[in-house]
């Protein structure tokens, strides 16, 4: 490693793999909290799954800039393969390098598209996260901090959701933990925000190539099958930008119901959801076919129903950042939630009963 002042800190043994897909929009804000890191990896790995928009021309354009770029910290060589053939020619020992290598898959699925990227790092720790994320400048040193530890085989941190929007901020109120909610013991890193040993990946058989959503769970889960402890550091740190409208919300919960249900995660969450739904609909069915008095029976269900979100509202209305809540979205927030809540579960309803039907037909 390069220490001293003003220079950047390369970690030679660690590689940084992510995949991308129609990121056009995203893709810089991304691409420069990564190159901003008090750390480097020595190695970045880019996989382009076929974007249709100009995610990978940008991609291109934005390291070769860096690659031309003079500076006395660290130099950027890229390598631009449109295959997973290693370039046998780069520099990976020379720790002032950071290595580039931006691979274009068409039709590869997010699981696919990381096991690309896996197989063709020569790192013996990978670092994952996604185009969708902004990276605390700390990111890279926090989610790599455990590696002295021989018994430390992967490492999770902590997401923050990153809102632009009246709608961003009720999804991140309804679906993101806060840092007290999450239980250690049980912890499961999303891989927008993860590193492990590659011999973890190995052992494990990759991520789970019949999965474009629910994958990196799945991955968690095999983790913990082959006995692998998972750590939480809640230092470090990936902003996630929310979905922005009820559209977008719709499909990504639907998907990851989906995944669920193909990956057989989550049984006993899914069943609890079902079982609500039919209550409630027993209760709409008794009040119009009895009495509507036994409407009353819905109100301390509504209380538990949004019990979570209205507390983590609470703190929206208080606190400064970008997912604080101001003038009339305090009022409005809280007749939202509960339909966005309600949203939220039809589409995993949805998704779940999908998957299962899916997961029939391949076996």
């Amino acid at each position: 490693m390069i220490r001293g002042d003003n220079k950047k800190i390369i970690l030679p043994d660690v590689s940084f793999i992510t995949t991308v897909y129609n990121e056009e929009k995203s893709i810089i804000e991304f691409l420069e909290s990564l190159m901003e890191q008090i750390y480097l990896p020595g190695e970045i790995i880019m996989v382009d799954g076929g974007s249709k928009d100009r995610t990978f021309e940008i991609t291109l354009g934005f390291f070769k800039d860096k690659a031309s770029q003079k500076n006395g910290d660290y130099r950027t060589v890229l390598n631009n393969r449109n295959d997973s053939t290693r370039d046998k020619t780069n520099k990976r020992n020379n720790k002032s390098i950071v290595n580039v290598r931006i691979i274009k898959k068409s039709g590869a699925n997010i699981s696919q598209g990381r096991n690309i990227a896996i197989k063709n790092a020569s790192g013996r720790i990978i670092c994952v996260s996604d185009a969708g994320c902004i990276l605390n400048k700390n990111w890279l040193k926090e989610i790599t901090r455990f590696y002295d530890d021989t018994s430390c085989n992967v490492v999770g941190g902590l997401n923050l959701p990153f809102c632009r929007n009246f709608i961003q901020k009720c999804l991140a109120v309804c679906v993101v933990p806060a840092r007290g909610e999450i239980k250690v013991e049980k912890y499961m890193p999303s891989s927008r925000n993860i590193s492990f040993k590659k011999k973890v990946w190995i052992d494990v058989g990759g991520y789970p190539e019949n999965m474009d959503y629910g994958e990196d769970m799945k991955f968690d889960f095999n983790i913990k099958a082959a006995g692998c402890r998972i750590r939480f550091n809640p230092d470090a740190v990936v902003y996630w930008k929310m979905r922005e409208n009820p559209v977008q919300i719709f499909w990504q919960f639907f998907g990851y119901a989906k995944g669920d249900a193909m990956g057989r995660m989550y049984p006993v969450r899914h069943l609890i959801r079902f079982s609500a739904f039919f209550t409630l609909l027993i209760i709409l069915i008794g009040a119009f076919c009895l009495s509507k008095w036994i409407l009353v029976i819905l109100a301390p269900l509504f209380v538990a129903y949004v019990f979570k979100p209205y507390s983590k509202l609470v703190n929206g209305w208080s606190s400064n950042g970008s997912c604080s809540f101001y003038g009339v979205e305090k009022f409005l927030s809280i007749l939202f939630i509960p339909l966005l809540l309600l949203q939220i579960d039809l589409s995993k309803m949805c998704g779940y009963i999908y998957g299962l039907f899916k997961k029939i037909i391949i076996e």
